[in-house]
């Protein structure tokens, strides 16, 4: 009798450290009340007054929303058909390419003169702000503290977005935003080119001298901001990103090798109208595979590498190729 009393006690033991282990950390051990008094602490050792921090975070909610599509992001899928895809994503009536030619008219001379201090294209700074957020049209309306802080207390990544929130309450305090005008993506990304807290306080500028770094209302600080990123991050002026190659034969052996024109073209490459691949402005440049049926390659220019520094994807490479194309193309016939 005493085993098996013994034993059940044993097993109750074992359920509870079992619970303990399968529940989130965040709601095992504290509320979000509870949470922001221990957050706020910790940020007051990095700089943020205690005060200020928790008078910020007086009236934020916990979001349950934001966490539960943190655990849930759709990953591209490989049956999803690019051709598509990229019929939804340029649009029509005016088409994302149309609407791009638009605003490098109107916008000219701004751009021309961030382009000139910073040597960084007009046409990539455009082509970036389409892509991020259909030229201001599409920025997210998630509150960026109450997000990063729901983010923060769920755990999961903890030390990655308490250090955005950190940032976010950076340039809160310095008067760039308020906290009910700064808004964005559910994971942290704001203004029209959709920048990480962290970001903004490296790359954003205060191009107009206002006293703000204002990426959400003003496009000369939009710009010059673009602009600083590409150029801290390597941007070599007049050199491509790279260009867009369809696969023929369906091959599927290694793209990470220096090939020719040639050597595509032997492998069944072609451009993306089926004519023949050809290089004038390159000799040899590896390749990235879209992770999309019926997807092109990308055929790797000088600045491939400074633009995955902004978003790994070898699709968001493509998007930014194929605007970037269509300006200059336009540009040149102008």
């Amino acid at each position: 009798m005493g085993i098996n009393r013994t034993y059940i006690l044993l097993l109750l033991s074992s359920l509870f450290l079992l619970l303990l282990i399968l529940t989130p950390k965040s709601q095992a051990s504290e509320t979000f009340e509870q949470w922001k008094v221990k957050y706020a602490k910790k940020a007051s050792k990095r700089g943020l007054p205690y005060q200020f921090v928790m008078d910020t975070l007086k009236d934020v909610k916990f979001d349950p929303e934001v966490v539960k599509k943190d655990k849930n992001q759709i990953i591209l899928s490989k049956k999803a058909d690019y051709q598509s895809f990229m019929k939804r994503w340029l649009r029509d009536s005016p088409s994302r390419i149309e609407r791009g030619i638009l605003e490098l008219e109107k916008n000219r001379v701004l751009l021309e003169k961030v382009e000139k201090i910073y040597g960084v294209e007009k046409e990539i700074i455009v082509a970036l702000w389409g892509v991020e957020t259909l030229y201001g049209d599409i920025v997210g309306n998630d509150n960026i503290v109450r997000s990063l802080s729901s983010l923060a207390f769920d755990g999961r990544r903890r030390k990655f977005f308490e250090t955005q929130l950190n940032a976010s309450l950076r340039i809160i305090r310095k008067g760039h935003v308020k906290v009910e005008d700064f808004v964005g993506s559910w994971a942290g990304a704001t203004g029209q080119c959709q920048f990480m807290p962290s970001n903004i306080n490296v790359y954003a500028v205060d191009f107009d001298g206002d006293g703000k770094k204002d990426i959400w209302n003003n496009k000369a600080d939009l710009f010059a901001s673009i602009a600083n990123f590409l150029k801290k991050a390597g941007w070599k002026k007049n050199k491509s990103i790279g260009s867009l190659a369809l696969n023929s034969r369906e091959y599927e052996g290694s793209l990470n090798k220096y090939r020719s024109s040639k050597s595509y073209r032997k492998l069944g490459f072609t451009d993306v109208d089926g004519g023949e691949l050809n290089s004038r402005k390159w000799l040899k440049r590896k390749a990235s595979r879209i992770t999309m049926k019926n997807s092109p390659i990308v055929l790797r220019g000088s600045n491939y590498k400074v633009l995955k520094r902004w978003n790994r994807s070898s699709l968001f490479a493509a998007f930014n190729i194929i605007l970037m194309d269509a300006f200059k193309q336009k540009n040149s016939i102008n």
